[in-house]
């Protein structure tokens, strides 16, 4: 009977997955990292528990290091995205800012809880070559909030509390501490604990009249 070289009858060969390859690496290092610690978790560690190989890990992967700066990128690679979109859009200062907590800060807070909460832990462990990439996202989303505040401020729609930058802090910083308390499943889901969150943002500094 004839059949194909290396396969067997009424099996179904095992199709290579990349996507799914490097989305199991990075799901076993935030288990890993969260359980024991990121200078206890070895690369071998991370490959066995995701069942891949270490050839996999570094095709994916430089190093170790790389790995955890990559934890970092998947969420605010995907917050960068939501947020430019936001800007995009010709609507008043306030919804856009209802928008950015919202849609931008909180749900993001519950898809990736894990790796957010497992970075800021472990991320003195950068060194400056890796902390580099960082900055350079967050102080692209940074500057996008402070776009939203100049703009209510410069329309009338905000009241001129002070400076763009220092209020922009406090909203990323209120809605990242989330990581330490947020419950997914819990009796708000994320964004309902953004329109929380926005309905108090608002009020604060949206201009009277």
């Amino acid at each position: 009977m004839a059949q194909a070289r290396g396969k067997r009858a009424g099996t179904t060969p095992r199709v290579r997955d990349p996507d799914a390859t490097r989305a199991a690496l990075l799901n076993s290092a935030v288990k890993l990292f969260a359980k024991q610690g990121y200078d206890a978790t070895s690369v071998q560690e991370v490959v066995d528990d995701a069942e891949r190989t270490k050839g996999a890990f570094y095709h994916y992967f430089d190093s170790k290091e790389d790995l955890l700066q990559q934890l970092h990128d998947n969420s605010v690679d995907y917050q960068l995205e939501l947020v430019r979109e936001v800007l995009k859009r010709d609507d008043p200062a306030d919804i856009l800012l209802r928008e950015l907590v919202t849609t931008v800060l909180m749900e993001p807070m519950g898809l990736y809880k894990s790796e957010i909460s497992v970075f800021l832990h472990e991320v003195r462990r950068l060194t400056d070559k890796g902390f580099e990439g960082v900055l350079a996202k967050r102080d692209e989303f940074e500057s996008c909030v402070v776009e939203i505040i100049e703009r209510g401020v410069r329309t009338g729609v905000f009241k001129d509390l002070g400076p763009p930058r220092l209020l922009a802090f406090g909203i990323i910083g209120m809605c990242s501490w989330s990581h330490n308390w947020l419950e997914p499943d819990g009796e708000l889901t994320p964004r309902q604990i953004g329109e929380l969150f926005a309905d108090l943002l608002v009020s604060g500094v949206k201009a009277e009249g």
